[in-house]
C-alpha cells in the first residue's frame, strides 16, 4: 500500500479550523480538519476520486477515494445556493476524477466580497484506514498539489 498522504488542492495560508464560520467545521465533527484561506483561481482534486456530491453553488464537495476515504471540501459557511457568481464548477455529482484535475474555478475579487467567507476552505478527511494518530498540518503556506497535508500518521 502507497504512502498515505494528502496534497493540498488549492494555494493559500493555513489557518486553523476556529477561524471557520461553520460550527461543524470548528467542532471537527466531520472529521480530521484543517482550513486554508484560498489564494489561488483554482481548486484543483487533491487524489484520485469519485465526486460523490458537488453542491448545486460548488462550496461544497464530497470526494471518496480508495487511497484516502472521504475528502469534504467546504468554502465558507455551507447554505444552499444555486450559484455563488465567484464559483464556476467543473464537475458533477459522479464524475471521476484524477488527481490535478480542476474541480472549480474563483474569481479572488469576487470570493472575498462575500459575507460568507467563502475564501475560507475547509479541507475535512475521514481516512478510509484506522490511525493511532492522524494529524493534519493548521499553520503555514501551502501550494497545490505541492504541499503535504498530513504532519504525522501511525497505523493501528
Amino acid at each position: 500500500m502507497p504512502a498515505f498522504s494528502l496534497l493540498a488542492p488549492c494555494s493559500g495560508r493555513l489557518v486553523d479550523s476556529s477561524h471557520h464560520p461553520s460550527p461543524l467545521i470548528r467542532a471537527h465533527w466531520l472529521g480530521r480538519t484543517t482550513c486554508i484561506d484560498v489564494s489561488s483561481n483554482q481548486l484543483l482534486a487533491p487524489t484520485a476520486a469519485k465526486v460523490d456530491y458537488v453542491s448545486p453553488a460548488g462550496n461544497f464537495i464530497h470526494l471518496l477515494s480508495s487511497q484516502h476515504g472521504r475528502i469534504m471540501l467546504f468554502l465558507g459557511a455551507y447554505e444552499q445556493s444555486t450559484k455563488i457568481p465567484a464559483i464556476q464548477r467543473h464537475i458533477s455529482s459522479g464524475n471521476e476524477v484524477e488527481r490535478g484535475a480542476p474541480l472549480l474555478s474563483l474569481n479572488q475579487t469576487l470570493l472575498r466580497q462575500q459575507t460568507n467567507l467563502y475564501n475560507l476552505m475547509a479541507v475535512i478527511l475521514q481516512p478510509n484506514i484506522e490511525f493511532d494518530t492522524l494529524t493534519l498540518r493548521n499553520s503555514g503556506a501551502v501550494t497545490a498539489l505541492e504541499s503535504e497535508l498530513v504532519i504525522q500518521k501511525d497505523v493501528s
